[in-house]
């Protein structure tokens, strides 16, 4: 893009990234490259010189969105009947104009403006959207099925024979469904549907009476009945409007609809995909792009280039457990395996870079940990304990979770290791809700999904996948794969690649070093070349070695005798007994205390950092920590 500048031959470029610090940290490099180049904040952002919001109406802005309202037109400034403009009182100071005002070739924004409107002042030739944006084309919401079949009260009078007969219908189809048929079997046409779906948009509250000049409470009373109306107008529009496209298809079953319980409560789910917005060429930088699902939001790719950058790391996997969230959640035994695992790389790291080690897990699961620390979020929001999370150690590590958090950041470039703890799995019913709202009701094979077993659960079989061995050996292990080949590269992008892009924060491919990668998970990663597989009780190693781990990194001196390994290591033992019992249990556990115990008398009996050898050529067999201090 710079080339091209400086040769005059670079139009406006809109530069899609997954969150503001990384369109921020993209504009400071554009501008190094002597780009002309501008962050857009969303209007709920932090103003740059952090006196508040972008917009002082943000939340009134994004609940309009939220329901199609123009933000310009009733939030900004309009043109009146009388020829005169009511603009918002902050018009002429609001940061969140102004910043379109700022001449600039290139603009950075968050890929959630890629759902939107074009913004004014955001005029591009060129869009490149870095990282997966198709979820945020997926319209899948809930309905009462109670609520679709009563009166709509928000209707006009005036209509009462369309009125009954659309009620008529609404009963119908929800009997259809309930008895487990197809609502495409009643004698409706396509334009019966059609004309359903416009007789309930006929009760969308009109919003032209909400002006950029009136006041905020008057505003937001407005905007709420108009929200409340919508709600309602939206779905149940939606519902006829699914079933009209089927009928045009001359299907008879429709995907993209159906009814379900939940708990002692009915729901009837609808799921669409939305029409991308821009038509501007578009450049898609993603090493997860699926040109299935790109094609299903119907993009037209005209080219597709693939580029395979090998890692440069020694990755350890597990082969015999899954380690599945509910795993993690609910056995503090593999949660202190996991953190035996955390303590040797942390120590591994210390005495080698000492530039860090991350740990990825699950939201839910790395918050687990966190409380298992004795971290007390009960009266933390969300925001609040995420940034605790995201800027505290624990147990000498950095810690990160799957999903968006993980997309494009280079923060943790420069650590030495990365554990993944677990996967994200995401519920069947998810899945395939998803797969209905890409490829529903479409023409060709339909779609396979997982039939319920007598108490409502759905279970994925078991299929063979290879791991890719860095040695080219062969190796192969069973796990839970979706049966439909759409659904399947869903269940792939969130749950394979969602630990690959985790994986990559500490961009292997053009790291300066080897680095180590472990996968407590037995499922295969594509691109991450395995050189060791090894049983989940080998990995945890021994408890002795992770507690004078622990001790180390904390900055101990650790004493080889029972006191001082349970007060070095209280996460491990909690007292003296304890690790007496623990001992009389596990001989082989005692006899490796007694060579810690005999080799520290060199030290005098107790030992620090400080005092361990440092590695000058780590290997690539499994170690020990009493390998790695002696």
């Amino acid at each position: 893009m710079a080339e091209r500048a400086s040769e005059g031959q670079l139009g406006n470029v809109a530069f899609h990234v997954p969150t503001l610090a990384l369109a921020a940290e993209a504009t400071r490099e554009a501008e190094c490259l002597g780009l002309s180049a501008q962050t857009i904040r969303g209007r709920s952002a932090p103003r740059p010189d952090g006196n508040g919001q972008m917009c002082a109406k943000a939340e009134l802005v994004e609940q309009a969105n939220r329901i199609g309202l123009s933000a310009k037109e009733h939030f900004c400034e309009t043109k009146l009947e009388d020829g005169t403009v009511a603009r918002c009182p902050h018009f002429e100071e609001c940061a969140y104009l102004g910043q379109f005002r700022v001449d600039a070739a290139c603009h950075f924004l968050a890929t959630a403006y890629f759902a939107l409107p074009k913004q004014p002042g955001v005029d591009p030739a060129l869009r490149v959207v870095d990282e997966t944006f198709w979820k945020n084309f997926l319209w899948i919401r809930d309905i009462d099925p109670i609520a679709f079949r009563a009166a709509r009260t928000f209707l006009p009078t005036s209509g009462a024979a369309d009125h009954a007969e659309l009620l008529k219908a609404a009963a119908q189809v929800m009997g259809k469904l309930c008895a487990g048929e197809s609502p495409l079997a009643l004698p409706y046409s396509a334009s019966d549907f059609t004309a359903f779906a416009e007789l309930e948009r006929k009760g969308q509250e009109p919003a032209s009476d909400i002006r950029p000049d009136q006041d905020f409470l008057t505003q937001k009373i407005k905007l709420e009945k108009a929200a409340q109306a919508h709600r309602k107008v939206s779905r149940f529009a939606a519902i006829w409007e699914v079933l009209a496209e089927a009928k045009r298809l001359g299907l008879t079953e429709c995907e993209r609809l159906r009814l379900f319980t939940d708990g002692e409560k009915e729901v009837l789910r609808v799921m669409r995909k939305q029409p991308l917005r821009h038509k501007e060429p578009m450049l898609v930088l993603d090493a997860d792009a699926d040109t299935e699902i790109l094609a299903a939001l119907g993009c037209d790719i005209r080219a597709e280039h693939e580029l395979t950058l090998r890692p440069r790391a020694h990755v350890v996997q597990v082969h015999d457990h899954q380690m599945s969230i509910s795993a993690l959640l609910n056995s503090e035994s593999h949660r202190e395996g996991c953190r035996r695992v955390i303590a040797r790389e942390v120590l591994r790291d210390r005495l080698a870079k000492n530039t860090g080690v991350l740990v990825g897990a699950t939201r839910t699961v790395v918050q687990r940990f966190f409380e298992d620390a004795g971290h007390d979020f009960s009266s933390k929001s969300e925001a609040e304990i995420n940034q605790i999370m995201l800027g505290t150690k624990l147990h000498g590590a950095r810690w990160l979770w799957l999903g968006g958090r993980s997309l494009g950041s280079n923060r943790y470039k420069d650590c030495s290791a990365v554990i993944v703890l677990g996967r994200q799995e995401l519920p069947v019913s998810t899945l395939e809700d998803q797969g209905r709202a890409l490829w529903g009701d479409t023409h060709g094979e339909p779609l396979n999904f997982v039939a319920p077993d007598m108490k409502g659960g759905q279970w994925l079989p078991l299929v063979e996948l290879p791991y890719e061995m860095a040695d080219g050996s062969g190796m192969a292990v069973k796990v839970p794969c979706h049966p439909d080949p759409m659904i399947r590269r869903l269940q792939l992008q969130s749950r394979e690649l969602a630990t690959r892009q985790l994986v990559e924060r500490l961009r292997l491919a053009h790291a300066p070093c080897r680095k180590r990668v472990i996968l407590v998970c037995n499922i295969p990663i594509p691109g991450l070349p395995v050189n060791e597989i090894i049983s989940w009780n080998a990995l945890q190693g021994d408890r002795i070695e992770a507690a004078i781990a622990l001790a180390l990194i904390d900055g101990r001196r650790i004493k080889f005798d029972y006191k001082g390994i349970a007060e070095g290591a209280p996460s491990v033992f909690k007292d003296v007994n304890a690790l007496k019992g623990y001992l009389n249990r596990n001989k082989a556990s005692q006899r490796l205390l007694n060579r810690f115990k005999e080799a520290a008398k060199t030290f005098g009996g107790s030992l620090r950092l400080e005092d361990c050898a440092a590695i000058t050529a780590p290997g690539e067999a499994p170690w020990s920590v009493e390998g790695l201090i002696f």
